[in-house]
């Protein structure tokens, strides 16, 4: 809600210095692409790493709250806890995880960190990918057009 209204003021703002709005929305189409293209590129760092890991059977234990992002699928691994990679789905938390059940999941790790990927990071990169990818490139094919408009 507070990303919309800063998005209003800032909006207004420019109106009030004087930006056109044919300016501003261009502005905001190749901001959108601009994000689409990074996103695109987060998913694909992501499944190169997924693809480096070693695979491992990894035991569920618990959903972790965690005070910013949301929540996390907790796993252990030959008797450690790790964390896994991408933020656990929320609504459907007892239709995917199952304490105690053992998962198929991916290890990469670092001297630092640690990245887990269980099968809901593969279905999350598996549509994040082509989704994004195909929205940017749908979008760039058709900003010729758009810009046309203004």
């Amino acid at each position: 809600m507070e990303f919309v209204i800063a998005v209003i003021i800032i909006v207004v703002l420019l109106l009030v210095l004087g930006v056109s709005p044919a300016i501003i929305a261009t502005g905001a189409i190749l901001l959108i692409e601009l994000l689409l293209i990074l996103m695109t590129g987060f998913f694909i760092v992501a499944l190169i790493l997924l693809l480096a890991a070693k695979p491992v059977k990894a035991e569920f234990l618990r959903i972790m709250q965690h005070e910013v992002v949301g929540t996390y699928a907790i796993y252990r691994i030959d008797g450690e806890e790790y964390t896994n990679t991408f933020p656990a789905e929320i609504m459907f938390v007892d239709k995917i995880y199952h304490e105690g059940k053992i998962y198929s999941a991916r290890l990469k790790k670092g001297k630092k960190k640690h990245l887990l990927f269980d099968w809901y990071s593969y279905i999350v990169i598996g549509v994040g990918l082509p989704l994004s990818a195909g929205l940017a490139v749908l979008l760039g094919y058709l900003m010729p057009v758009l810009f046309g408009a203004f």
